[in-house]
């Protein structure tokens, strides 16, 4: 068969116009895709943007935990209004063994000891002429987690070891070695877990105590100052 040079013409020109459509047909797909992709991208950024703040609420509650107030319970000896009257009859405290500690809520109160039990103080009340006790609460809450576990160690291990320490060396059951050992362990414990508080406020009246035996004062008598005032320090800053 013979073409003409329009026939040629019109074959050459056909087989443009199907490469030309296979052109503009690629570039429709790639275009197709990129616009898919683009979609993607956008609903992929509003679900983060819905999403991403529930999921930093949820971490931040995973890192905090709820915990049970405490109530302690502080055996006083005295109450007054004159600071010399107060330092005459801590000293008179001191002597009997007990923590002889000034609290002052607008009034000076010597404190002997403190309990986490209210039956324990009521029976020593009870037995001891002129005595008295109140209590304050450790505010329970949710706490961070270095919070938390300066919290748990005071209100557990570290409270029943000096109490511990205290009561059997009162009744003669271990030597002052033996309850200082204990109770020194305790505290540089507890002060090394409130390094790591999330609360300054923690952090600080932690460490602001210290197991440091005064010279005029009994082993007895300052395991049950520094019982004392550890837990009002942390009380402090927790309110």
């Amino acid at each position: 068969m013979r073409y003409s040079q329009n026939d040629a013409y019109i074959i050459e020109r056909g087989g443009r116009s199907r490469q030309s459509r296979r052109r503009r047909g690629g570039a429709g797909r790639a275009a197709g895709i990129l616009i898919s992709v683009l979609l993607i991208l956008t609903a992929a950024i509003c679900l983060l943007v819905v999403f991403l703040p529930r999921l930093n609420s949820n971490s931040s509650a995973a890192n905090a935990s709820v915990t049970a107030g405490k109530t302690y319970y502080f055996l006083c000896t005295a109450e007054t209004e004159e600071r010399l009257s107060a330092i005459t009859s801590s000293q008179y405290a001191i002597e009997r063994g007990g923590a002889g500690y000034v609290y002052n809520d607008g009034k000076y109160k010597i404190i002997a000891a403190v309990y986490a039990k209210e039956s324990d103080v009521k029976t020593l009340v009870s037995v001891n002429a002129n005595s008295f006790y109140f209590s304050l609460n450790l505010p329970g809450g949710e706490y961070a987690s270095g919070d938390r576990t300066v919290i748990d160690y005071l209100v557990g291990e570290w409270f029943d070891t000096l109490s511990t320490a205290a009561t059997e060396l009162d009744r003669a059951n271990i030597t002052e070695a033996a309850a200082e050992y204990a109770v020194k362990a305790a505290c540089d414990k507890l002060r090394d877990l409130a390094l790591k508080a999330n609360s300054e406020k923690l952090k600080n009246a932690i460490g602001s105590c210290a197991y440091s035996p005064s010279q005029s004062q009994t082993v007895l008598s300052y395991i049950r100052y520094v019982h004392v005032q550890y837990v009002l320090s942390a009380i402090s800053a927790l309110i």
